[in-house]
């Protein structure tokens, strides 16, 4: 019961797949890049070849990265550990009065008001996450992703190991076991984080999910629904306060003088890990190819049947990513949103900033600046035109997802070519190879 589910969620063979890409973020390999590819000899405001006709001596790299940096990432970060707090009060400030509640007479609008409260304040951290999963950089990619899998377990998930942990903080130990007081930093980053949250907030059985009850289960099924309740929220506040310090970590780690902000802002400059400023323009891109994997393939891609998933090879909407609270396709839109940002430099709307786009144009590509543009316009509109939930709408209007999944196959098309070889760029070592 230790083991990840999957049930309702992508087949393991896929979560093993996105884990080992998760943990291959922000890295690279020789296995396949752009023709004028800089090996780190050259200087990092030339390409070190002619880049398909382009000379890109003249563009400012490392004014592309201190401002993908400052104006676009940083503030990504730093946007979800503030919604991390409100999430821990809010969820806190449920629980209070969740726990006041003990007879059939008791009003129950203030606690659904609250608890109303914090699951939309789940929602908007799992909106400002779903931006900061477009920017696996650093400390949410160091140690095969630990932070970050803490934060978001993706796909892996067990809804049995949450109700474990549920009934473990209820009696401060594990499976009932004096010698082992509980502590959920300990715990494995499947009974942590968003996912879980998910589960203790939004799911209505109050049930457990194990096959077979171990001995701190024992009777949970026959609780009042009330007590079960209270049970969820007192633990929801652990997991929420845990999410705000994991957060906390992730800004703090980011911004620390010896920090990766600077490490990127610093590219090229002696005793920096990146050679050259164009390394660390590689190391920003290799973040855009979420887009390809994570989400054609498997926020998309999978539900659709266009790979085995828990139906076979069919349309299967109990595999879409977030199936309890309904908020997948709202995570597909904040995808596609932090793709944009990253590429342009900023949010559409606020002042024009160096970016990817810039960079193409100055390397004598801007169709495939003005390609990559408009498929990202594409794939927002046919997002956009799904007016049920992305589960719903697999069930009832596929035809709309498909187009969804085609328009982002737009994008990344250009991304694994044209883009990587007019910027002499390398693909990251997930992508290598797959053309697909």
């Amino acid at each position: 019961m230790n083991s990840v589910s999957k049930l309702r969620y992508i087949p393991l063979a896929f979560s093993v797949l996105l884990t080992m890409s998760l943990s291959g973020c922000g890295e690279s390999t020789s296995g396949q890049s752009g023709s004028a590819f800089d090996d780190g000899n050259n200087n990092g405001g030339d390409s070190g070849g002619d880049n398909n006709g382009g000379d890109t001596s003249s563009f400012d790299e490392k004014a592309m990265i201190a401002g993908l940096v400052d104006q676009v990432i940083t503030p990504t970060f730093t946007a979800f550990q503030s919604e991390t707090a409100s999430l821990y009060n809010d969820v806190k400030s449920y629980c209070e009065v969740e726990q006041t509640i003990d007879d059939s007479t008791t009003d129950f609008a203030a606690r659904d008001a609250r608890f109303d409260s914090a699951k939309q304040s789940w929602r908007e951290a799992m909106t400002a996450w779903q931006q900061a999963e477009l920017m696996l950089l650093g400390p949410l990619s160091a140690n095969e992703s630990a932070l970050r899998n803490v934060i978001y377990s993706w796909p892996s998930k067990s809804l049995c190991g949450v109700d474990q942990d549920t009934a473990y903080f209820e009696d401060g130990v594990i499976n009932q076991n004096s010698a082992r007081p509980y502590d959920l930093k300990d715990r494995t980053f499947t009974r942590r984080g968003l996912l879980s949250l998910e589960h203790l907030l939004f799911n209505t059985s109050y049930t457990h999910n194990c096959s077979v009850e171990n001995e701190a289960l024992a009777g949970w099924n026959s609780r009042t629904e009330q007590s079960v309740r209270i049970a969820r929220c007192q633990f929801a506040t652990e997991v929420s306060k845990d999410l705000n310090e994991n957060a906390q970590s992730l800004v703090s780690q980011w911004n620390a003088e010896d920090g990766y902000a600077n490490e990127l802002k610093n590219a090229g400059e002696a005793g920096n890990s990146f050679a050259t400023p164009l390394k660390a323009v590689n190391a920003i891109s290799d973040a855009l190819f979420y887009l390809d994997k994570e989400v054609k393939d498997f926020k998309l891609g999978i539900p659709l049947g266009q790979f085995t998933n828990s139906c076979g090879m069919s349309v299967c909407s109990k595999d879409v990513e977030n199936s309890i609270s309904m908020h997948s396709l709202e995570n597909l839109k904040a995808n596609l949103m932090a793709f944009e940002k990253l590429f342009l430099g900023n949010e559409i709307g606020s002042e024009a900033q160096l970016g990817f786009d810039d960079f193409l144009i100055e390397s004598n590509a801007e169709d495939t600046r003005n390609l990559m543009v408009s498929g990202i316009n594409d794939a927002k509109a046919a997002t956009n035109a799904i007016e049920t939930s992305l589960y719903d709408a697999l069930n009832n209007d596929s035809d709309k997802v498909e187009t969804t999944h085609a328009k982002v196959k737009d994008v990344t098309d250009q991304l694994k070519n044209d883009f990587i070889n007019k910027l002499a760029l390398e693909l990251p070592k997930t992508s290598a190879g797959d053309n697909d």
